[in-house]
């Protein structure tokens, strides 16, 4: 780590980089898919990105409607900038969206803990409807493992 890190409200990331930064993450998405990439991306109205130079190192991905309601899709922060203050920057951005905004998100196995030492309280009342047709087999490891090649891009 060098550059001083930069964050950007609304910046689109390329494909590419989105995918090497979430097999380096690992954030367990669609990765080998670029188009299902391009489109989750296309569809969402919140991007906050990190980038230290020109390498991007951390990204969320959400949507909200700017006055009450607001979903964190994705918070994905490469392994070597983890522990260093990116995620709660790119949430802190995301929340200066709007004061009255209530921002929800599931949380990975791997960064339950995370959020509650932000601050966020964690939910009893939700529910989910289970995706249909893409569940990553096995492991994080095996994903990872899957995905090692693309993830040293990031």
């Amino acid at each position: 780590m060098g550059a001083e890190l930069t964050f950007h409200l609304d910046r689109r990331p390329d494909v590419e980089a989105i995918r090497a930064l979430y097999a380096s993450a690992p954030l367990r998405r669609p990765i080998q898919d670029a188009e299902t990439i391009r489109r989750m991306f296309e569809a969402a109205n919140v991007v906050v990105s990190a980038y230290e130079g020109e390498r991007m190192v951390g990204l969320l991905r959400g949507w909200t409607d700017f006055v009450f309601d607001g979903y964190v899709c994705d918070l994905a922060i490469h392994p070597a900038y983890q522990n260093g203050g990116v995620g709660r920057r790119l949430l802190d951005l995301a929340q200066s969206l709007g004061s009255g905004i209530q921002w929800v998100l599931l949380a990975s196995p791997i960064a339950r803990d995370y959020y509650a030492h932000l601050g966020w309280e964690r939910l009893e009342n939700g529910w989910k409807l289970p995706r249909s047709g893409w569940p990553p087999a096995g492991s994080i490891e095996i994903w990872q493992a899957q995905h090692a090649d693309l993830a040293a891009k990031a």
